[in-house]
């Protein structure tokens, strides 16, 4: 786990509300304080698709939304001429992202055994992303949360956000 604090908010708000650079990321959690505290549970409702034309769809092999369907909410939440008091995301690595990250940790498990995940957490003018790892399985191999800690920053940086280690 890895604590990152972002030098330009508004780039990085730009790229996480305007742009598709998060869009494969799976949400667990949005939490946004404005007038009113706005919550979120990313977990899909996989009754709401039963038994239509959905219910085949993605949304059945997934447990979360992606950032994708949830981004324009977030944003008409957001937007505005004043900042928001403070707000959490909780966002997972897609089922590729881990792929790659676990095949540069050389590490045999299997990606359906962990979850990747970033905590980005606004407070008081200031913008920290957390790095984590959650094992669904008991290992001793921490191989693949290395890999994460180091690909997250440089996924940041080619996505042209600056940040710096905590």
């Amino acid at each position: 786990m890895i604590a990152l604090k972002i030098s330009n908010i508004k780039i990085f708000m730009e790229k996480l509300l305007t742009s598709e650079v998060f869009d494969h990321f799976q949400v667990e959690e949005v939490t946004i304080e404005t007038f009113n505290t706005f919550s979120i549970d990313g977990h899909i409702n996989k009754e709401f698709f039963a038994g239509s034309e959905d219910e085949t769809s993605n949304n059945n092999n997934r447990s979360f939304s992606l950032w994708s369907e949830l981004r324009p909410i977030c944003l008409s939440l957001i937007k505005g001429k004043r900042t928001p008091i403070s707000f959490k995301f909780i966002l997972h690595a897609d089922d590729g992202t881990k792929e790659t990250v676990i095949s540069k940790s050389e590490s045999n498990l299997d990606p359906f055994s962990l979850t990747l995940g970033v905590n980005i957490k606004f407070a008081n003018n200031e913008l920290i992303l957390t790095t984590g790892t959650a094992y669904n399985v008991f290992t001793l191999d921490k191989s693949a949360e290395k890999a994460w800690d180091n690909y997250f920053p440089s996924f940041l940086e080619s996505c042209g956000i600056d940040n710096q280690l905590l």
